[in-house]
């Protein structure tokens, strides 16, 4: 049996290699805590997600999906997983996962939030602007919720409700203002009178 220390070592190294962005040395000391506890849960959500950072989604889902036969109900690896899902296209598998989660956590923001853009990447406005209404009513001021349902409105040609919600996501959070200008979704509204003011 490894010493307890050991284990502890190894896996505050490892962290600390993370946030300094060493991905793969963080890998490597998760590693040797794996070598030597096959099953331990924080080496490997710690591994899979250091390896989602250098885009080896496969090798990711491999850790969490060990973590998972381990902890079947653990919520942040699950979001990790949809996270993984989202970035490589699986939105159907990102879709089922979130709904899960749900059920059980119907106001849970991260997971409302990942929804919601998944919807949109399927083109599903309205049901993405569903989304939105639900975390506004739990946050009101988010900003970020309100320009993506600007954004929803705009793809469903609501011109008026994208301009609505446009200035009040800008009055929450000003530096939207250049984004607006610079987002290519937006082209079709660079000169609309309107635009310009909640943008200026």
């Amino acid at each position: 049996m490894v010493p307890t220390i050991f284990v502890l070592n190894k896996i505050e190294e490892g962290n600390d290699l993370f946030l300094k962005k060493r991905f793969q040395e963080a890998i490597e000391k998760y590693e040797l805590v794996l070598e030597n506890d096959p099953n331990n849960l924080i080496a490997l959500n710690n591994k899979g997600y250091s390896l989602s950072k250098l885009k080896k989604y496969s090798d990711a889902l491999s850790c969490y999906n060990k973590f998972l036969q381990i902890n079947p109900n653990e919520k942040s690896v699950l979001i990790n997983k949809i996270s993984i899902f989202r970035k490589t296209g699986e939105f159907d598998n990102a879709i089922e996962i979130c709904d899960y989660l749900l059920k059980n956590n119907p106001d849970d923001a991260i997971i409302l939030y990942h929804k919601l853009r998944i919807l949109k990447k399927l083109d599903k406005f309205t049901e993405s602007n569903s989304i939105c209404a639900r975390l506004l009513d739990i946050y009101p001021e988010n900003g970020d919720v309100l320009y993506d349902m600007a954004s929803n409105f705009l793809k469903l040609n609501n011109i008026e409700q994208f301009l609505t919600f446009l200035e009040k996501a800008v009055n929450v959070m000003p530096n939207l203002k250049n984004k607006s200008k610079n987002n290519q979704e937006f082209k079709n509204v660079l000169a609309d009178k309107r635009f310009l003011d909640i943008t200026s």
